[in-house]
């Protein structure tokens, strides 16, 4: 497939900042396949924004709710065409009403969500209601929902715009000690770490294989395309793998606050400080347009 379409071109340059004729090789070897290209420019050391490929151009509002007593709680992401209609005030209600809904009845996905009845119809009607009233598409596009034992609580963090947000839950083997200030500072401080550093996974464990294993085989072509001594390349695998589980897993991460200090060791140091021990249950990020 010699004859690629310049506008193939431009999307694969928009999603990896490749050059114009290396997003055209890249095209070429991989007859127009758009996600084999970034990997193929992914392994030659080219692209720079590879990430940017599941991105949808949408926009919206995150909302969050926390019971009372932080054993509860929901995340939801309520997905508009426009910004100027994420900030209409009829929208938001919309999205905290929602948010709320989820926690109250305990509802873990957005298939039920939709189907709620509230008085004569549900969610999903509702929602056309606001559509047709708003003019513009509208949907519940993410749903978390997080119920925690009597030793653990739920937290959630937005983000200033309402355009990133997490929930976490922490785990200890205290009820009372779940319940200090101490603990409640340690899941805000998470979470907002969360937020800003984007980890992909609790700890290395988390991760699946098939991810690691791409990860190599990237470095390992990496390192081939960059002449590297076949006996070089395993140190290099290694080598890069342990920053790429750095940079991926919350426990391994460097707290944002204190960089010698990793996100394991400040749990370590909580539940110290608590006579305790404490664990990440879980843990998700939304943010609008991905």
């Amino acid at each position: 497939m010699a004859d690629i379409p310049a506008k193939l071109v431009k999307q694969l340059r928009d999603i990896t900042s490749a050059g114009m004729m290396d997003c055209k090789k890249a095209l070429i070897e991989t007859k127009g396949n758009i996600e084999a290209a970034v990997e193929f420019l992914r392994k030659a050391g080219i692209a720079k924004a590879a990430k940017k490929m599941d991105r949808e151009a949408k926009e919206g509002r995150i909302e969050a709710t926390i019971s009372v007593n932080s054993k509860k709680g929901a995340l939801l992401l309520l997905a508009a065409e426009t910004d100027f209609v994420a900030k209409n005030e009829t929208f938001i209600e919309m999205a905290k009403m929602l948010s709320n809904l989820a926690v109250e009845k305990e509802i873990d996905n957005i298939e039920n969500l939709k189907a709620f009845k509230i008085n004569e119809s549900n969610i999903e009607d509702e929602i056309k209601h606001l559509i047709s009233k708003i003019g513009e598409n509208i949907a519940p596009r993410k749903l978390k929902y997080y119920h925690a034992s009597d030793n653990g609580l739920v937290h959630a963090y937005i983000h200033p715009g309402n355009k990133v947000a997490v929930l976490i839950q922490l785990e200890s083997t205290s009820s009372e000690a779940v319940n200090s200030s101490e603990i409640k500072s340690l899941a805000k401080e998470l979470a907002m770490q969360i937020a800003f550093s984007k980890p992909m996974a609790i700890s290395h464990e988390n991760i699946p294989q098939e991810i690691i294993d791409k990860e190599k085989e990237i470095y390992h072509d990496q390192a081939i395309q960059q002449g590297k001594p076949e006996k070089a390349i395993e140190k290099i695998i290694e080598g890069k793998l342990r920053k790429f589980l750095k940079q991926n897993c919350l426990l391994e991460q460097d707290y944002i606050r204190e960089s010698d200090l990793s996100c394991r060791a400040l749990i370590e140091k909580v539940s110290k400080d608590l006579d305790t021990k404490i664990e990440i249950k879980r843990f998700d990020r939304f943010e609008v347009g991905v």
